[in-house]
């Protein structure tokens, strides 16, 4: 596409007419309708108005195809099926399902320490093994539906670098208040703990540990729900990872997705041995107070596994 068919690309994409457009850029008309048919070029001030209003860069807005920059070609072998929008609401679907999943399993050993403070341990196993249970069939059906957009959709174009950045800069806020709520569960924690000669529970030790662990699930949902959408601006590593299952033809010279896959992998093999130890300590050992140690050590294990996989297959 050239220059002026791009602009007009960006203006319908607006569903603005060129009056419209002429009246925010402060131009006439005729300008507008000169610049969509190549007859004339802005100045580069003009230029950076006209990226900043349409939320694009000035390469893409001078030299490239908006619409393959935005996802909506027609067509190919080696082009984008679908818009960026549905991408966006598939990958965010699918973040939330994978996030809520990971927190269920932890929420689940929440649900355990609370019935053991109460002496019902088989009540606590049940609720955790149907947690898992949810869980796991939670991963295989948001699995088996990401595998089918992949295989329908193997080539994605790239978000514009404008609304990338954009979106990034909220992530750090996530994390953030995933962050504080663990602090704000050691403290609940701490003052359970002190308040035990106040209250009456069985077993006030395992009753605060279960809040603790209930405050954890949400932080852990919110953790891998912004390191899932962070990963969904990643393009690249999608199409690679297409590449990688047959799904599309492998560009030259092109990585494939193994680190994503590798660190996956690791991370779900650490938190079930996790699970396994934490069951195996209660049961042979009746050690379940000092055993829960093993979840929040498991996950920051999963964290450097990530930071590790990633500096390693980074190019």
């Amino acid at each position: 596409m050239s220059f002026g068919e791009n602009v007009g690309y960006y203006r319908k994409r607006l569903g603005i007419t060129q009056e419209e457009l002429a009246e925010r850029l402060y131009v006439s008309r005729q300008t507008v309708s000169r610049w969509e048919t190549d007859s004339t070029f802005p100045d580069v001030e003009m230029l950076i108005r006209l990226c900043e209003l349409f939320g694009c860069d000035m390469d893409t807005l001078v030299r490239k195809d908006a619409k393959v920059a935005n996802g909506q070609a027609e067509r190919s072998p080696e082009s984008p099926s679908v818009d960026l929008s549905t991408y966006d609401k598939h990958m965010n679907g699918f973040a939330f399902w994978v996030a809520l999943g990971v927190g269920l399993i932890v929420f689940g050993v929440a649900l355990l320490f609370f019935f053991i403070a109460w002496n019902k341990e088989l009540i606590g196993l049940v609720g955790l093994f149907i947690c898992i249970a949810t869980a796991v069939a939670d991963f295989i059906v948001s699995g088996i539906g990401h595998g089918n957009f992949m295989r329908e959709n193997p080539v994605m174009a790239e978000y514009p670098e404008e609304k990338r950045k954009a979106a990034l800069k909220k992530m750090p806020w996530l994390i953030a208040a995933s962050t504080v709520l663990i602090f704000v569960g050691v403290i609940l924690l701490l003052v359970m703990l002190y308040s035990e000669q106040y209250l009456t529970v069985e077993d006030w030790e395992y009753f605060s540990v279960a809040v603790f662990m209930s405050v954890i699930s949400v932080s852990v949902f919110g953790y891998v729900y912004a390191g899932s959408l962070y990963s969904k601006y990643n393009v690249k590593a999608y199409n690679e990872e297409c590449v990688k299952e047959g799904f599309a033809k492998a560009e030259e010279n092109g990585e494939t997705g193994k680190g994503k896959k590798i660190s996956e992998t690791i991370s779900s093999v650490i938190m079930m041995a996790a699970t396994v130890i934490f069951l195996l300590c209660g049961f042979i050992g009746n050690l379940w107070h000092p055993a829960w140690v093993v979840f929040p050590v498991g996950g920051i294990l999963c964290g450097i596994v990530s930071v590790i996989v990633e500096a390693v297959f980074k190019k």
